[in-house]
């Protein structure tokens, strides 16, 4: 009984390492970049709000599931500043963080910006032993291991963008620290780099329809790549659908609506990874509101 606990202790602790899921990645990135790299903080001419809450894995007792807050804005021609509030919890370990961002763009032409961004994150990582029962209420398992330990670090990108497309590049985690929740022996994980490439196009289809290509590329230190390739359709400026493909892992089909100030949406994940024995996808809400000026929303 006591190996059977530790293994499930030692699976749940390791899952966000073994599954690309440290940083929790969102299906519907493409409605707001700065999900995903801090150069993209003001990037357009409005404040968009983001909240977003993701369940993986479904039907699998003790899947990870998190959200987030984001906000970010220009503070003149060639600054942008944002921030992000998440919480990721997955079995008996939960992740709370803090992002604060700042950007800096250089315009070149018209209408196209290239920026450098640097976030400073601070996260708090807890164990909740109430959920834990041993046979041996002295394992050294849960005895030396803290409930809760505060981990810093910090993420770094560059974004080009102009009025319909948009490439970028970011590194998050940069400090690799080690999180061990005091006890080395069986609760030690290495928060490893994650590198990001993504770009996309917009179509114009008239004044009322497009057609938005986009890749996302993501490489783990820890050995895993992850390629995603997605298409989404807005009708008349009010609905949008759309499908992703991401490599070896699943189908996402999502759609929503899209007007002026806000942006609300749906995706659920069809998994094709052997995790489809084991639940049943995993579903994403994400909603956005857009403070002030939106004549640059179509660069987003």
């Amino acid at each position: 009984m006591k190996r059977y606990i530790l293994a499930v202790l030692v699976s749940v602790f390791f899952l966000t390492s073994l599954q690309a899921q440290q940083i929790a990645s969102y299906s519907q990135y493409m409605h707001d970049h700065y999900l995903i790299n801090p150069a993209a903080a003001g990037a357009t001419d409005f404040m968009p709000i983001t909240l977003a809450y993701k369940k993986v894995w479904t039907g699998l007792q003790g899947s990870p599931e998190f959200y987030s807050l984001s906000g970010n804005t220009k503070i003149n021609d060639n600054m942008g500043v944002g921030a992000k509030v998440f919480n990721y919890k997955s079995g008996f370990e939960n992740k709370f963080g803090i992002d604060l961002s700042y950007a800096y763009s250089i315009k070149i032409g018209e209408s196209n910006r290239l920026a450098f961004g640097l976030s400073a994150s601070l996260y708090q990582f807890s164990l909740d032993k109430s959920q834990i029962t041993l046979e041996d209420p002295n394992d050294n398992t849960v005895m030396y291991a803290t409930d809760k330990l505060i981990v810093p670090d910090a993420n770094f990108g560059t974004y080009f963008n102009g009025k319909n497309y948009y490439v970028g590049i970011s590194i998050a985690q940069l400090f690799g620290r080690k999180v061990n929740m005091m006890n080395t022996d069986y609760l030690e994980q290495r928060q490893v780099r994650h590198y990001y490439l993504h770009g996309g196009y917009k179509f114009e289809i008239g004044e009322d329809y497009s057609i938005e290509p986009s890749l996302l590329m993501k490489f783990v230190e820890a050995g895993e790549f992850q390629a995603e390739l997605n298409v989404k359709a807005t009708f008349k400026k009010i609905a949008w659908a759309g499908v992703s493909y991401r490599l070896n892992d699943a189908v996402i089909p999502m759609f929503g609506i899209e007007m002026d100030k806000f942006i609300f949406g749906y995706a659920y994940d069809i998994t094709l990874s052997e995790m489809k024995n084991y639940s049943q996808g995993s579903h994403e809400l994400m909603f956005i509101y857009k403070l002030g000026s939106i004549k640059s929303a179509a660069s987003l």
